[in-house]
């Protein structure tokens, strides 16, 4: 499934613009501020970027134009109440893909986060390996040395964030922001479950697990952890 940042102050109009992409089967990530926005489409992997223009602590046209220098990729459409002329030119100018007036349609909405998602293909590795396990992104396969693990998507979607970021502590309130936000009753004990029965799932018998649990901090992948 697509993931789609949205970034959005208005917490009414981003709360209503989720539910709207969730039924779509996007997996929707919303933040409400530009440095925030910047953070995530640095760190993290994403098909489409929704913006707003007016933001607290960095505006939309700078998370763009940053992050453009910086070499990322990721497909940006502006929605926006910055209707006039200039602003749309600055916004394409600077590296944005696609420009949404507010007030819209959601139809028409939906329709361009798909046109920009089959308009660019994705950049990043389509194959994740870490020690004994591949994760196949496209496909959303896992295999334990060629055999087939079958997971849940919140369990794909768990192990690929770790994956991701080899070595990097995501505390059990990371990953419910992150992987869980389609569940609103997980919470952290959720969390620990989910692990727990991950390891079952990808652990090899007489072999260090993967997942490593860093006392008070959270959770990790690297290759050799006891």
């Amino acid at each position: 499934m697509a993931r789609v940042l949205f970034v959005e102050d208005d917490k009414d109009l981003a709360i209503a613009v989720e539910m709207a992409l969730e039924a779509q089967n996007f997996i929707v990530e919303v933040v409400h501020d530009g440095k925030s926005a910047l953070d995530r489409l640095t760190f993290e992997h994403f098909d489409v970027a929704i913006l707003d223009w007016m933001l607290p602590q960095m505006t939309g046209y700078e998370v763009c134009e940053i992050y453009r220098k910086n070499g990322g990729q990721t497909p940006i459409l502006f929605l926006t109440g910055q209707s006039d002329v200039v602003h749309r030119v600055q916004a394409l100018d600077t590296g944005a893909d696609d420009y949404l007036c507010k007030p819209f349609a959601y139809a028409e909405l939906m329709s361009r986060v798909r046109a920009l998602i089959r308009r660019f293909p994705k950049m990043e590795n389509q194959v994740l390996s870490l020690g004994y396990l591949e994760l196949d992104i496209q496909r959303c396969r896992a295999k334990i040395e060629g055999r087939d693990v079958d997971l849940a998507p919140s369990e794909f979607a768990l192990l690929e964030l770790l994956m991701k970021h080899q070595g990097r502590i995501f505390s059990a309130d990371d990953l419910l922001d992150r992987v869980f936000k389609l569940d609103r009753e997980a919470t952290g004990e959720a969390v620990r479950q989910r692990i727990l029965r991950l390891r079952k799932k990808i652990d090899i018998d007489g072999r260090p697990s993967l997942i490593k649990t860093v006392k008070g901090l959270g959770y990790c992948m690297e290759e050799g952890v006891k």
